[in-house]
């Protein structure tokens, strides 16, 4: 089986969410045959199945039957099922999604539009604001600058400081994200 579901492939920048097919002008423009594209289907149906061999040499298949991008199945996940609810996840990076239901919204304010999942034949969209690195800029202060030796030291050191009179750390490593 080579297929993956409608909000991964939101993800990849080279699927329309408008005509919710992989968008021909691009793959044209970056020379990328549709062919080597995986097959678009709803989030939650029989992919297929996976043969596994365990320690014993014996062999079982297990049924695939879901594919979601990760903070489109965290939205669910935190069952944001109805249009309006949202959810925050907070870990390497901090994701914002929104379900906006069955209508496509283009933020006013840097948001990025994407699909949230597609069931029974039908997209549900999403806003989503992102910030790329969250818990990652902690590890950094512990692992590579030596600042702190546990992450719960950064709390501690923070509480210390009455005012912080007007600097900050945006850590931007990989990029500000949406809406900046």
């Amino acid at each position: 089986v080579f297929a993956t579901d409608y909000s991964t492939a939101s993800r990849t920048a080279l699927f329309n969410i408008h005509t919710n097919e992989w968008d021909h002008e691009l793959l044209e423009l970056l020379e990328i045959p549709k062919r080597i594209l995986p097959e678009i289907r709803n989030s939650t149906e029989k992919y297929g199945y996976a043969t596994l061999r365990g320690c014993d040499g014996k062999e079982g298949k297990i049924l695939i039957s879901g594919n979601m991008v990760d903070q489109q199945a965290a939205l669910f996940g935190q069952a944001c099922f109805e249009k309006g609810e949202a959810k925050n996840t907070y870990g390497t990076g901090c994701f914002l999604l929104m379900n906006t239901g069955h209508e496509l919204y283009h933020s006013q304010n840097g948001l990025v539009s994407t699909i949230a999942i597609g069931l029974n034949g039908r997209i549900t969209y999403a806003l989503e604001g992102s910030v790329f690195v969250g818990g990652a800029v902690i590890q950094w202060l512990r692992d590579e600058m030596r600042m702190i030796k546990t992450a719960r030291q950064s709390e501690e050191y923070a509480d210390e400081v009455p005012d912080c009179k007007g600097v900050y750390v945006v850590p931007a490593f990989t990029g500000m994200g949406a809406p900046y």
